[in-house]
């Protein structure tokens, strides 16, 4: 990465970025420090624009950057984060999600030896609604008689989806930080993640509150009243490093989950740019699930005819899908 070395002095005042409003980013986090005496704070980082502005901006407030790799994210991306992580000075911690995308598509061993056992005659959904009229539940590990099931071939998840893949690929791995992060500390310990998180980026998000709180972790959303125009104009004035994934796609890359966006409208640019790379993640396990019967067998949660899975439940993205809302507000642009 070319780049200059990063400036760690303190940030331009307000009235120069040209703010609008909204509460100054060093002053949101101490707050949400003296609100909550976090035993360790971390700043979420997808390599994605924001996520760049957001390291740096805060960079005073942070001791550790958080990477997620969800299994499916585009070639280059985490060589960008890590490369970002050196050039800006900060430790990085890369949590792994393995292949839990595989399983939320095809499902489990587990799950397929059941039915290849006891769903003689049934097809896949009236298996899973047998499991939940005799287990209360359609997969894992039944919580009164602790008999497991397995995952059930979901297939891919289309925007009803997104919470089951949000929660799969990445809400899990902050559970996980958060747990080790508390390790030897009460359990009423807090750990700070600071996030991304901005009010422009949809009608949704525009409702969002600049600290949150989901269990021990306590969110803090600095950069919540920035503009779009904002952001660019502060990379622009700070020299900030730019993935070449987040040039082309205007959006990080890290996640290509496609349970929500105009994915329909990316698969064609994705699949002209990075060919090797769709064939063998996406089009191998579409080709996977089709052959299983799984209806939900395209990518972006699409049948065989071109409906799409959950067209009608879509919910708001997580703390960590900021760059999809960014990427589908791009694309409408």
């Amino acid at each position: 990465m070319r780049s200059p070395a990063p400036s760690l002095a303190p940030p331009p005042p307000p009235e120069q970025l040209g703010l609008l409003g909204g509460e100054d980013p060093d002053a949101l986090v101490r707050r949400a420090r003296r609100r909550w005496g976090p035993i360790a704070t971390f700043c979420l980082f997808s390599g994605g624009d924001d996520s760049t502005v957001l390291a740096h901006r805060c960079a005073g407030h942070y001791e550790t950057l958080v990477f997620i790799d969800t299994g499916i994210a585009i070639p280059g991306v985490e060589t960008f984060v890590r490369e970002y992580a050196e050039w800006l000075g900060k430790e990085l911690v890369v949590k792994r999600s393995g292949d839990a995308y595989r399983t939320l598509v095809l499902g489990d061993e587990r799950w397929w030896r059941r039915y290849r056992v006891e769903g003689k005659g049934l097809g896949l959904e009236a298996f899973r609604a047998r499991d939940r009229t005799r287990h209360g539940q359609s997969e894992g590990t039944v919580r009164v008689t602790g008999y497991r099931l397995g995952y059930y071939p979901w297939g891919f998840p289309g925007i009803g989806g997104h919470g089951k893949a949000y929660a799969r690929l990445k809400e899990r791995r902050l559970e996980e930080l958060i747990a080790e992060a508390k390790t030897g500390h009460p359990r009423s310990a807090a750990v700070m993640l600071l996030s991304g998180v901005r009010r422009a980026e949809s009608a949704r998000r525009s409702r969002y509150q600049p600290l949150t709180e989901r269990g021990a972790g306590k969110y803090v959303n600095p950069l919540i009243d920035w503009s779009a125009a904002q952001m660019a104009r502060y990379r622009a004035e700070q020299g900030l490093p730019r993935s070449d994934v987040a040039a082309l796609l205007h959006r990080s890359g890290e996640c290509n989950c496609a349970a929500r966006g105009s994915w329909w409208e990316e698969r064609a640019l994705i699949k002209a740019l990075w060919p090797a790379w769709f064939a063998r993640t996406i089009e191998a396990l579409e080709a996977e699930a089709e052959e299983l019967g799984i209806r939900w067998c395209r990518w972006g949660g699409f049948d065989l005819q071109g409906n799409r899975a959950g067209e009608q439940g879509a919910e708001e993205p997580g703390p960590l899908c900021a760059s999809c809302v960014s990427e589908q507000m791009a694309l409408a642009a």
